[in-house]
């Protein structure tokens, strides 16, 4: 366990400072602007067009979307990014097969590497998700309704569904960065898997604002947990970690 949190530790730390992770966090910070802005347009148009009990299945929606969209933003997407670039320059460095060397085993190194990049993508999301709802609300519907709205799936999703999504593609993006000899390469491949699951998921017949849309979410996330562990158990060995390092 003590090897885990050491891990995990240095991990953080060598995310945080490298420039694939600085060029990920302005990226985000930049991305999230946008879609602030189009969804409080969204609701003040939403909340013009007449009586909160015709448009309120929409305004609630919208709310829905935006702690989506923003939460996918920070938790899946940045913590994809933190993970990548750092394996990367560890391998060419020699740094796993020195971290090998010790009795620091396989699995301790793969989620000392999961956390590393989880834990703040994950820290960050809760933190912009909810401030951007916080947000929406203050300048859209508090205005008009006069208290803020929160619903529960929504909630859920974002602090829940979406947080077990990021943490499944997180395992699974460095247990590829482990085992092949390119991890910018190979996340590639995940990267379409987050992209293919971020676009199908919301096109089930499921409204952003619904329970089974965060229970769905988890449980997409859940799978692709179990599928990483499944190979993890059957591939993760220290022979391959340092095979990919050399082919690099």
């Amino acid at each position: 366990m003590r090897n885990f949190f050491t891990i995990a530790a240095h991990s953080l730390r060598a995310n945080l400072r490298h420039r694939q992770g600085m060029i990920a966090i302005a990226v985000l910070l930049l991305g999230i602007v946008p879609v602030f802005f189009a969804m409080k347009g969204m609701l003040a148009e939403l909340l013009a067009k007449g009586p909160w009990d015709i448009v309120a299945p929409w305004v609630v929606n919208t709310l829905g979307l935006s702690g989506y969209l923003v939460a996918l933003l920070c938790v899946v997407f940045l913590g994809v990014m933190l993970g990548v670039g750092t394996l990367t320059q560890e391998k060419a460095k020699g740094a796993l097969e020195a971290l090998l060397a010790t009795p620091l085993g396989p699995w301790a190194l793969w989620w000392g590497k999961v956390a590393g990049c989880f834990l703040p993508a994950f820290a960050a999301g809760m933190v912009v998700s909810f401030g951007v709802l916080w947000a929406l609300n203050a300048a859209a519907v508090v205005p008009v309704l006069g208290n803020p709205l929160f619903p529960g799936p929504v909630v859920a999703t974002v602090g829940v569904g979406v947080p077990f999504l990021g943490l499944g593609i997180a395992a699974l993006v460095n247990l590829i960065g482990l085992l092949v000899a390119n991890p910018n390469i190979a996340s590639l491949s995940v990267v379409v898997i987050v992209l293919a699951v971020s676009n199908v998921l919301p096109r089930l017949g499921l409204e952003f604002a619904e329970w089974s849309f965060a229970w769905v979410n988890a449980g997409t996330g859940l799978f692709i947990l179990a599928t990483s562990l499944l190979f993890a158990w059957r591939l993760l060995t220290k022979e391959r970690i340092v095979l990919s390092a050399k082919r690099l």
